[in-house]
């Protein structure tokens, strides 16, 4: 995966399009995630705000994605697999 900062605006956006819906890891929509409101607006309104963004605010989410995705995937692995 190539860094947040290294991409163009436009890669960044395609990579961001599916973190509008949800968290990939999961399907979830986690409080502390700062899409948390974004997720529960309507998906034109999604739109039209995640439009709007700059590149820095596009690569300040993209980066805080990269980072939070990375840290629950560890502690998904981390933990114990369920017994049957």
């Amino acid at each position: 995966m190539t860094a947040p900062s290294d991409q163009t605006s436009d890669q960044l956006r395609a990579g961001l399009t599916q973190v509008m819906e949800s968290c990939p890891v999961d399907r979830c929509n986690p409080q502390d995630c700062p899409l948390f409101h974004l997720r529960e607006m309507e998906r034109e309104a999604r739109v039209r705000w995640f439009n709007a963004l700059h590149e820095s605010d596009l690569q300040y989410l993209a980066a805080y994605h990269f980072v939070c995705m990375n840290l629950r995937l560890r502690a998904g692995a981390d933990k114990p697999p369920a017994s049957s």
